[in-house]
Order: C-alpha cells, then sequence, then structure tokens
C-alpha cells in the first residue's frame, strides 16, 4: 500500500508492483520494474565488506594524522587545528560518545550592527544546504559564528567512513566560512 501511494506520488501513476520475495536482487529488480532505482552494475553492489570499529578520540586524531593534518589533542580527547585559516574542533559528543562532531568556528565577531544581515546569511544557508549546520554562539567581542556537522557512529565506522566525515564537514564549514568572508566586510583589519 505505501508503494502504491509513493509511485502516485512521485509518478503520478497509481500501478503498484507486488514484492516477492526478500532478498535484496527481487527488491531491486521489483524497484528497477517501478522506475526508482537506476540500473547498477551488480559489480557495484558487492565487493569486499570492512568491518566497523568503534569510535574514539584516538581513532579521530589517527585518521587525521594519517592524512598529513597537524593537530593538537586537548585533554578531553577532542582534536583541534586550523583548516584555511578557520579553526576546527573534531570531538565525539552525547552522553555515550556515539556522535562525531565536526565544528569550525569563524575567526571574527561580528559587530552587532551586523547581527540582523549574519541571522539573515546563516538562516539562508541553513534553508539552502545540508551539511554544515550553522548558528551563531554569543561571546563578550560580539556574535561568533559557527558551522557543524553531526554524525551518529554509535555502530562504529570504518577507517574510510570516518575519513569522509571528516573532510566532509571541514570542507563544508570552510565553504560556508569563505562565503561568509566575502559578503562582511571587514573591521578594522579583523581577518580570520
Amino acid at each position: 500500500m505505501r508503494l502504491r501511494r509513493w509511485l502516485r506520488a512521485v509518478r503520478g501513476q497509481a500501478r503498484a508492483v507486488p514484492v516477492r520475495g526478500s532478498d535484496l536482487a527481487t527488491t531491486v529488480r521489483v524497484l528497477r520494474s517501478a522506475g526508482s532505482v537506476r540500473r547498477t552494475s551488480p559489480a557495484a553492489l558487492t565487493g569486499p565488506l570492512r568491518a566497523t570499529t568503534p569510535v574514539t578520540p584516538e581513532r579521530v586524531h589517527d585518521v587525521v594524522v594519517d592524512r598529513g593534518y597537524h593537530v593538537r589533542t586537548e585533554p578531553d580527547g577532542s582534536v583541534d587545528g586550523l583548516w584555511d585559516g578557520y579553526r576546527f574542533q573534531l570531538r565525539l559528543a552525547g552522553e555515550e560518545a556515539d556522535f562525531l562532531s565536526v565544528r569550525g568556528t569563524w575567526g571574527r565577531a561580528v559587530p552587532e550592527e551586523y547581527a540582523g544581515a549574519l541571522a539573515q546569511a546563516v538562516n539562508d544557508w541553513n534553508r539552502d544546504k545540508i551539511w554544515p549546520t550553522v548558528y551563531t554562539a554569543d561571546s563578550p567581542e560580539g556574535p561568533v559564528v559557527r558551522t557543524e556537522v553531526l554524525v551518529d557512529v554509535g555502530a562504529g565506522a570504518t577507517d574510510r567512513q570516518l575519513l569522509e566525515i571528516i573532510e566532509g564537514g571541514l570542507s563544508a564549514g570552510v565553504q560556508f566560512f569563505q562565503a561568509l568572508t566575502r559578503s562582511v566586510p571587514p573591521v578594522g583589519g579583523d581577518e580570520p
């Protein structure tokens, strides 16, 4: 029934495709006949399986250092560094340390008179982009802009998955900071 409603909504058709069998090949074949799965070679669906292992502060540090980045490990296990001149912190968050947070901080405080424009830029980004989440935090110097990508790693991750999460968070954060730097005029020679 759900498939029928989905087909009606997505394709404007009311045809339902019965699913017989529970294996992957049957499911893919049925979905292909409904036009919802691109044709992919079986080789692309197979390959060596990599076992996930628990994500620890040490693994986060090792993955980043193995990539050639220079970082500092804080007493709480978080990893800090500069990427393209912007400060980022990589840490495990949550009650059970089951979320990996890639958080960036723009190096400039924003004067209060720009607070409205800053809020608009943050809202526009969050509306138009999936990653990173952008928000402001109060500081004695004025609003500070932060980016964050938060991913559930409670089931573990392979080294490749961990690297992709970290690099995706760093890349997306830097992209936002660069866009923001172009749109907010420097105040008194203030640069990130």
